[in-house]
């Protein structure tokens, strides 16, 4: 027996046998599962990202500092009741309706792979209990609860799970579900779906597993992967804290990049022209950019890790966002028609932004020796107009989509603007930029790769 269908405390159950698989260390379970079975109990929670929502969340804290603690202090509590699956591809579930309809070798080998939560775990179940033992504990059966129960009691594995909607939450096969659930009925009614269970963890780790599977193997939006890393990391790692800094450059009043950012990758729905003809970049592209700032990784780069001192320590991280917004308004101001202009200027599209954030590791540097005097706390201290005076020059730049850069989306093209920047800036002595490389090595880079110990 393999699988059935039984009554007990008046519910309607499947009974699926599981094979448990063991990879380093960690179990899962491998069943089998009608298709006409599974697609009546199925979920699948698009990731989503309403701005306006967001943004008039962050409105009811008092200024940016409370906003990001409030955000850091409720990673876990975000993980219980984030939806973590991508959107559905409307495209992709109907090739896949007519694969199964057409093709007469129609297969999915691969597995559809699932989560449930667990009576087991939900009401502290002991080991080994078994199914018809659980008439000995305070549990509501009705037609609400979608808890599934875990028995081991014997030699076989069995898994109960309530045969209603939303008892099963898709991790990865979406796509495969959705158009087997629009093909012929006599396509699913003939067929059987290979289902990996990922049970008896909790949400961090499934959402994790998810990244990682979408990351690696196939082709899925990079934004929604970062986002959905952020969303459900229990620690505060670089992933999580830039998703947690895009989401208030994103968000707030402050900012020059409020709702110019395309959290999940992708525009949103019901957007105004204007509104979509603003939103130039993503959230991958900036978490990308930004993460050399806070990596160790980045120490032996010419990009420093300038951000890192203030990564390490919670109560200084919010520095990091005023420094990022102070020095993007500043770049605003210099440039406001620009700025304003992105169907005519690539300021603020890709190649822009990149080149900047590659600009401020040199700014932060040489700020850190010739002003702060090594001592970091001094950048509490910097002003919006003090980094405009740095960057004065760089409204001499042609960022119009008709001038040198016109078309350039390439790291090439980015590198040549980052040069042009630097080469035009005061701050810099308008030096050539080998110039300014090799005082920039001499001078800086090695006292500041000190400072960081």
């Amino acid at each position: 027996m393999i699988m059935e269908k039984i009554n007990k405390y008046n519910k309607e159950f499947l009974k699926i046998a599981l094979i448990p698989i063991f990879q380093k260390d960690k179990k899962f379970y491998i069943g089998k599962i009608p298709a006409k079975y599974f697609l009546n109990m199925f979920t699948v929670e698009p990731a989503e990202y309403d701005i306006e929502k967001e943004i008039l969340f962050a409105q009811k804290f008092k200024d940016d500092n409370t906003y990001y603690t409030h955000l850091i202090k409720s990673l876990e509590k975000r993980l219980e009741d984030k939806p973590f699956e991508r959107k559905e591809e409307k495209t992709r579930v109907k090739q896949i309706e007519k694969f199964l309809n057409n093709e007469e070798y129609a297969l999915f080998p691969n597995t559809i792979i699932v989560s449930c939560d667990l009576i087991n775990e939900e009401f502290g179940i002991p080991d080994g209990t078994k199914f018809d033992d659980l008439k000995n504990f305070d549990i509501d059966f009705g037609e609400n609860m979608t808890l599934s129960f875990l028995d081991t009691s014997e030699h076989i594995t069995y898994l109960y799970i309530p045969y209603q909607a939303k008892s099963i939450l898709i991790i990865d096969g979406q796509h495969r579900l959705k158009g087997l659930q629009q093909a012929r009925s006599e396509v699913k009614d003939s067929y059987d779906l290979l289902v990996s269970f990922i049970i008896g963890y909790n949400r961090g780790i499934i959402a994790k597993l998810f990244y990682t599977i979408n990351y690696t193997q196939k082709s899925v939006n990079k934004s929604l992967l970062y986002h959905l890393s952020g969303e459900f990391s229990r620690e505060l790692d670089e992933i999580t804290f830039l998703h947690e800094t895009v989401k208030i450059l994103n968000e707030i009043d402050s900012s020059p990049f409020k709702k110019r950012i395309k959290m999940l990758g992708s525009i949103p729905r019901n957007i105004t022209p204007e509104e979509k003809e603003q939103m130039t970049i993503s959230q991958a592209f900036l978490i990308d950019y930004l993460i050399m700032s806070i990596s160790k990784s980045a120490i032996n780069s010419i990009y420093q890790p300038i951000f890192l001192y203030y990564y390490k320590d919670v109560k200084l991280q919010i520095e990091i966002i005023r420094f990022i917004i102070k020095y993007f308004r500043a770049i605003r101001s210099l440039n406001e028609n620009d700025w304003n202009d992105p169907t005519n200027s690539i300021l603020c599209k890709t190649i822009g932004i990149g080149a900047f954030i590659r600009v401020m590791h040199f700014v932060f540097v040489k700020m850190y020796i010739d002003e702060f005097k090594n001592d970091f706390l001094k950048i509490k201290k910097v002003t919006e107009n003090d980094l405009k005076s740095k960057l004065d020059g760089i409204q001499n730049i042609d960022f119009s989509k008709s001038g040198a850069y016109a078309g350039g989306g390439s790291v090439g093209t980015l590198n040549k603007l980052k040069e042009e920047i630097i080469e035009k800036m005061a701050y810099f002595q308008k030096n050539t930029y080998s110039d300014f490389l090799d005082k920039y090595k001499s001078n800086y880079l090695k006292s500041f790769k000190k400072s960081l110990g």
